[in-house]
């Protein structure tokens, strides 16, 4: 994804009383991230007591994301699975406050948060007006900022006329990779829908007119920025395949790439299919496509695929960086082989596969047949937030691997 989408990750540090806790149980709230002193980012999470422990699960739309909640004293914190980021927060009376930390990215960044019991509603508006437009299930979009104007999909699961407010789900679909699932709701002919997943916050507001509709995108504590388009059940992206090509013949730099162990990387010279992961600990997309490589190195290693993750990190020491993979590649149990390949830029890692026009994107997988030679690159991941796209991509990708296994 865009640099400008590595969105902050958070802590939450919440204080709350023992005696308040025990009171909980299964109850949905609505959680409030302050980005900024003009940007607020909603999201619904429900807070229940399971047996002894307390269990903290935020819901986007079709996902839910289990958090592990830990309570000390007067507090609780909810770790996020697979990731560094975790919720702190007390409970006073009807509302929890606190904090949440991104502990990803190169300086830590501190979020407040507020929780409060308006369970179900994730956006509210002053008023509840009736819709005088359609809105769609598909548009066909372009982000402001977007210098080469490359199309983007808006997909919405609603495309009936909206009696207000409606509950909306989507995502939005780029060359990088999906916004992954948006949840919000609609209001006449305007709409809102956010994700929080423990790496990224992300706002969208939109409004329709006819067939055409325009809105502001927010990610993280900073960054904004307008779009605009038409809805079109025939809007897609270029091929990502067509994306990264080969442009001469120049072999892979190694000197830069570390073993979890921190020696230097040797590969491997055997003819075997190899699979070369492109990606980043901090990537969202690329902890969709790991769980999709995963089940390939279940079906496929013992027919000879042999899968390769170079990562690129935000710690500036090698060696904070190589303990955070390790503990990474150890949740996320990795059963293939991880690498540390350098900073986290795309230009750090087109250094490491100078063969190739550019990396565009984090993540990028690259198939290498058993001569040594690149048949297939993929850019960015379209992860199961897409439904079809998903589906037909892991596929059409199992089919190409097992026809470069028999050759």
């Amino acid at each position: 994804m865009k640099s400008l989408f590595f969105l902050s990750i958070f802590l939450f540090t919440i204080n709350l009383s023992a005696q308040v806790i025990s009171g909980v149980n299964h109850q949905l709230w609505k959680g409030t991230l302050s980005m900024n002193d003009r940007l607020e980012i909603p999201f619904l999470f429900d807070f229940s007591k399971v047996g002894k422990k307390y269990v903290m699960t935020i819901k986007n739309g079709n996902e839910s994301i289990e958090l592990k909640c830990l309570q000390k004293n007067d507090s609780v914190t909810a770790f996020f699975p697979r990731i560094d980021s975790y919720i702190r927060f007390s409970l006073e009376k009807v509302e929890m406050r606190g904090y949440w930390i991104n502990l990803n990215r190169k300086k830590i960044q501190k979020i407040p948060f507020l929780g409060t019991k308006e369970a179900g509603v994730r956006c509210g508006w002053t008023t509840n007006e009736n819709p005088s437009d359609v809105i769609m299930p598909k548009y066909k979009i372009v982000f402001d900022d977007d210098n080469q104007k490359n199309t983007a999909v808006l997909i919405l699961s609603n495309g009936l006329n909206i009696s207000s407010p409606r509950e909306l789900q989507g995502t939005i679909l780029t060359e990088t990779g999906d916004y992954r699932y948006l949840a919000g709701c609609s209001n006449a002919n305007s709409f809102t829908m956010s994700t929080f997943n423990g790496i990224w916050a992300l706002l969208v507001e939109g409004q329709i007119k006819g067939d055409s509709i325009k809105g502001n995108f927010y990610s993280g504590s900073s960054y904004r920025t307008g779009w605009r388009g038409k809805a079109d059940d025939n809007a897609m992206l270029r091929k990502a395949s067509s994306l990264t090509y080969v442009v001469n013949d120049r072999a892979i730099n190694f000197s830069s790439v570390r073993t979890l162990k921190g020696k230097f990387y040797r590969s491997k010279q055997n003819s075997t299919t190899k699979l070369y992961q492109i990606m980043g600990s901090w990537c969202p997309n690329c902890l969709d496509e790991i769980i999709f490589f995963k089940e390939l190195h279940k079906d496929f290693a013992k027919n000879g695929l042999e899968i390769i993750a170079f990562a690129y990190e935000n710690q500036q020491e090698i060696s904070s960086a190589l303990l955070k993979l390790k503990k990474f590649a150890k949740r996320m149990e990795i059963p293939y082989t991880v690498c540390y390949a350098g900073s986290a830029s795309k230009e750090q890692a087109s250094e490491t596969f100078p063969m190739l026009n550019e990396i565009s994107s984090f993540p990028t997988s690259i198939l290498v047949d058993r001569n040594g030679k690149i048949r297939y690159i993929h850019t960015g991941f379209s992860g199961p937030a897409t439904g079809q796209v998903y589906e037909d991509y892991k596929k059409e990708f199992r089919v190409l691997i097992e026809k470069l296994l028999k050759e």
